[in-house]
C-alpha cells in the first residue's frame, strides 16, 4: 500500500513500507443514542494488518475488531513458481475466527508497495490460469472472504487486466470479494474492465510527492478522479488515509508511526506536522484531519481505509477510534461536516507591539508572520499607528492570542480569512477570555466571505454603519458602565440591535459558536441533546452552550444582506477599539483586553 522509502529508520520503514491497506470496520451503533453522522448502509472501514512477527496471532488484541468492517492481511506473495509459502499464513486462522465472530470480513492482500518481480512471469498468458487457481485456493484454505490485489508500479502491466478479470470469474460465483488498492501515479493503468471486476477500490490518497504527504485536498483529488473522470460509483470508492508520517532524511525519507509521534511529541495528535528534536518536520494526519476525511467519505464515498492498524496510538489518541467517533457523532450539522482548526502553537511567547507607524503581519501556509501559519487560508494582525494596542502569543497546553484594544477609532484587528474548502453552511467557533473590568470600548466580531484582496476581514475598517460587501453577520460587545458588556447583532440597516446585557461579564471566559446558514434552504443541527432548524440566511449564536435570544424573542438572527445567498463563509475577525479612557466611570486607556483560542471554522459538506 505504501510506496517505497528511499531511506528510513529501520523499524519505522519496516512498519510502514508496505503500507497500502484496506481496513474494514464494523460500525456498532450505541443502543440508546440518536446519531447524526452514522455510517451509511454498506460503509466500509478497511484496516490493513501486516504480519511482522512469526504469527499473525500475536496481533489478536492489537486493535478493536468491532471498529472495522474488513481486515486486509498484508501481504501474501508467491515464489517464482507461483507457490505461497505456508509461513505467510501462520496464525491467520486466529484472526479469521475473531473477525468472523464480530461480523468482520477478512481478505488476503497480494503485492505491496515494493516491487514483486515474480508477478511479471506468473501473470503471462502461459502461467496465468494456474496461478489464479493457486490464489483462489488460498481463500478456501484459510476460510477468508476474498482477495485484495495491491500490485503497484511495474507490477501493473499489460497482464494486469486479464489477471483481474480471470480472478474475478473464479471468485464471484463463490460469493467472494475482489478488491484493489490504487495509487495516483498508476491510475490510468487500471482499466474500466478491471474496475467492473472489483467490489470496491481502496484509493491510496497518501505518499503525495512533496512535503505534505496526505492533505485533505489529496483525498478530494483522488475521489474526484475516480467518480468524475472515470465514472466509478461513489459507493465503491474507499478513501485511504495514513497512520504514519514522513520527514526528510538525507536524500530520502524517514518515517514515524502515529503511535511514535504521540508518544515522543505530546500534543502532536491534534496536528498534521511536528518538528522533531533533530529539526526535521514530520508530515502526517492527526485526529482532526482523519475525522475530516471520514466525513468526506461518509458524504461522498463508500468507506475509509488505512495503512496500517499496528501503527495506531492507543486510548484517546487512537486514529481508529477517531474514525468511529466521527461516524457516531451526535452534535453539529446533521450532514457530515469538516472542522478546520487554527493551530496557534508557538515555541515561545511573542508580542506584536504598538508603533508610530501602521503595523500589520499576514501569515499563510508556508510563510508564517507574527501568527503561526494556518493550514487553511490566511491570518492577519493589524495595529493603527500610535494606538496603544498590542497582540501577544501565549504558548502552552492551549496556545492563545491576547489583544489589547486600540485607543483610536481604527481598531486593532485579528482575522482568519479566505479559508479554503469553505461552504455556505458553516460554524464559526472560538473561546474568548475577557479582562476588561474597568474599560470602555467595543469588540466587533464580523463573519462572512473574503478574498485575499482588501475586505473588512483584512483591511482597517471597524465595520461602521454602511454597506460592507462580504459581511454575513456580526456581533458586538460594548464595554461601558457596570459589570457586563452588552451583546448586540448587526442588522440589515447596518446598525446594531441589543440581544442582551447580562451574559458577558467583563471578566470571564466564553465559548462562542455561531451556526450560519447562507444557503437557499434550511439547515439542521443538533447540540446538547436538542435539534435545531436554521432557516436560510440566518444564524444562531451560542455562548457557553446557551443559545442567545433577544428581548423580541429572536433566536434566528437575520443576515445583514451584505453577502449574496450561496456565497461561502470563509472569514471572521475581532476588531477592538475605542477605549481612550473615561473619567466617570473611571476607565483606563487600552484596558480592553481579550484573549482568543480554540479557533475553528466548521463546514457542512452538503450546502
Amino acid at each position: 500500500m505504501k510506496t517505497k522509502l528511499v531511506l528510513a529508520v529501520a523499524l519505522s520503514v519496516f512498519t510502514m513500507a508496505c503500507s497500502k491497506h484496506q481496513l474494514w470496520f464494523t460500525v456498532k451503533q450505541p443502543s440508546a443514542k440518536t446519531t447524526l453522522l452514522s455510517a451509511p448502509a454498506g460503509f466500509k472501514v478497511v484496516a490493513y494488518l501486516p504480519k511482522y512477527t512469526s504469527t499473525l496471532a500475536d496481533h489478536i488484541n492489537a486493535f478493536d475488531f468491532t471498529r472495522v468492517t474488513h481486515i486486509n492481511i498484508a501481504f501474501f506473495n508467491p515464489d517464482v513458481n507461483g507457490n505461497f509459502p505456508a509461513s505467510q499464513g501462520t496464525g491467520l486462522d486466529t484472526i479469521v475466527s475473531k473477525a468472523h465472530a464480530n461480523g468482520v470480513k477478512v481478505l488476503i492482500s497480494l503485492g505491496g508497495g515494493s516491487n514483486q518481480s515474480q508477478y511479471a512471469n506468473l501473470l503471462t498468458s502461459a502461467n496465468r490460469g494456474a496461478f489464479i487457481t493457486k490464489v483462489v485456493n488460498l481463500v478456501s484454505q484459510y476460510q477468508v472472504d476474498g482477495i485484495d490485489v495491491d500490485l503497484e508500479g511495474d507490477n501493473i502491466d499489460s497482464n494486469y487486466e486479464p489477471f483481474i478479470t480471470g480472478l474475478s470469474a473464479q471468485l464471484k460465483p463463490a460469493g467472494k470479494l475482489l478488491t484493489a488498492a490504487t495509487a495516483w501515479w498508476t491510475r490510468a493503468r487500471v482499466t474500466d474492465s478491471c474496475l467492473a471486476a472489483f467490489d470496491f477500490i481502496n484509493v491510496m490518497a497518501y505518499d503525495k510527492a512533496g512535503d505534505e504527504h496526505s492533505p485533505y485536498s489529496y483525498a478530494t483529488q483522488h475521489l474526484n478522479y475516480w467518480k468524475n473522470d472515470r465514472g466509478y460509483p461513489a459507493s465503491k470508492i474507499v478513501i485511504g488515509v495514513p497512520f504514519y508520517g514522513y520527514y526528510p532524511l538525507g536524500s530520502g525519507q524517514g518515517s514515524m508511526t502515529f503511535a511514535q509521534l504521540v508518544t515522543q511529541y505530546p500534543g502532536s495528535e491534534n496536528k498534521d506536522t511536528v518538528k522533531r528534536t533533530d529539526g526535521n518536520v514530520v508530515n502526517y494526519n492527526g485526529i482532526t484531519t482523519i475525522q475530516n476525511k471520514t466525513a468526506l467519505a461518509a458524504e461522498s464515498a463508500g468507506g475509509i481505509m488505512f495503512w496500517q492498524v499496528l501503527q495506531d496510538a492507543s486510548g484517546a489518541n487512537s486514529l481508529l477510534k477517531a474514525i468511529t467517533d466521527k461516524l457516531d457523532i451526535n452534535n453539529g450539522w446533521t450532514n457530515p461536516y469538516v472542522t478546520w482548526k487554527y493551530n496557534l502553537g508557538s515555541t515561545a511567547s511573542a508580542t506584536f507591539s504598538d508603533s508610530t507607524a501602521v503595523k500589520q503581519s499576514v501569515s499563510v501556509k508556508g510563510a508564517p508572520g507574527f501568527l503561526p501559519a494556518p493550514y487553511y487560508g490566511s491570518s492577519r494582525v493589524f495595529l493603527p499607528a500610535s494606538c496603544g494596542g498590542y497582540f501577544q502569543l501565549q504558548p502552552g497546553a492551549t496556545p492563545k492570542v491576547k489583544l489589547a484594544a486600540s485607543s483610536t477609532n481604527t481598531p486593532a484587528k485579528i482575522s482568519w480569512y479566505n479559508v479554503d474548502e469553505a461552504r455556505a453552511v458553516a460554524t464559526v467557533s472560538y473561546t474568548l477570555t475577557l479582562d476588561a473590568a474597568n474599560t470602555n470600548g467595543q469588540l466587533i466580531m464580523p463573519f462572512g466571505y473574503s478574498t485575499t484582496t482588501s475586505t473588512v476581514f483584512n483591511n482597517t475598517n471597524q465595520l461602521t454603519g454602511t454597506n460592507t460587501p462580504g459581511v454575513f453577520g456580526a456581533i458586538r460587545l460594548d464595554f461601558y458602565g457596570g459589570s457586563y458588556a452588552t451583546l448586540s447583532y448587526r442588522t440589515n440597516t447596518y446598525t446594531y440591535t441589543v440581544i442582551n446585557n447580562n451574559v458577558f461579564n467583563k471578566v470571564g471566559t466564553y465559548k462562542i459558536e455561531i451556526y450560519c446558514n447562507n444557503s437557499s434552504g434550511s439547515a439542521a443541527y443538533a447540540k446538547g441533546g436538542g435539534s435545531y432548524t436554521l432557516p436560510a440566511q440566518t444564524y444562531n449564536v451560542w455562548v457557553n452552550d446557551v443559545m442567545m435570544q433577544s428581548a423580541a424573542s429572536i433566536v434566528n438572527f437575520p443576515a445583514t444582506g451584505e453577502l449574496s445567498t450561496g456565497s461561502v463563509i470563509n472569514s471572521f475577525a475581532l476588531n477592538a477599539s475605542g477605549n481612550t479612557g473615561t473619567s466617570s466611570p473611571v476607565t483606563s486607556p487600552n484596558s480592553l483586553q481579550a484573549t482568543i483560542y480554540d479557533i475553528s471554522m466548521i463546514y457542512r459538506l452538503k450546502n
